[in-house]
């Protein structure tokens, strides 16, 4: 299922460069436990709303528990795993800059639906500008540099060189 993000384009505060923005996704909602149980309701009334609740309360409860005793956890959604951030001046703890913490990361059901994802780009009015589909990939997109007139373009093939510098990327493909 292809689901739609929409986000505006803002000017970009951190360049004098008046053709850089960034975009910014519209808010739709604010969700919370209740709030998704009461969407997950409407497709199965078999569940108990209460029983619902209690259930991710409890799963998120036991997923806390697992982190703070030096697991990683993986839901599905994000993988998580316990981290303790700071350095140790002296090989001694100070509250003041070491604290635990938890790295986040995609998992396999949200990577999906990012991936599933379109994004559209809202003009000032309030009307679709432009619509991009995510899954598309970039590779035979061309590429114009408006600053270097010696490389007019570049074609990222399938099959992508080595991620090294330019120069010697050349080399080494044109050796």
């Amino acid at each position: 299922m292809k689901t739609f993000l929409k986000a505006k384009l803002k000017k970009n505060p951190l360049t004098r460069d008046q053709n850089d923005f960034y975009a910014q996704v519209i808010l739709d909602g604010k969700y919370g436990v209740s709030e998704i149980v009461d969407e997950l309701l409407t497709s199965n009334t078999e569940i108990s709303r209460e029983n619902a609740i209690e259930l991710i309360n409890l799963f998120n409860k036991k997923v806390g528990e697992l982190l703070v005793t030096g697991n990683e956890v993986n839901t599905g959604l994000v993988n998580l795993s316990p981290i303790i951030k700071g350095s140790f001046i002296n090989k001694k703890w100070d509250p003041a800059i070491n604290k635990v913490d938890v790295n986040i990361s995609k998992g396999f059901e949200l990577n999906k639906a990012l991936v599933n994802t379109n994004i559209q780009i809202m003009e000032e009015q309030g009307e679709i500008g432009e619509t991009i589909d995510q899954s598309q990939r970039i590779s035979a997109k061309e590429f114009f540099s408006e600053n270097n007139s010696d490389m007019n373009h570049l074609t990222l093939k399938s099959n992508p060189e080595p991620p090294c510098g330019m120069a010697f990327r050349r080399w080494l493909c044109n050796s």
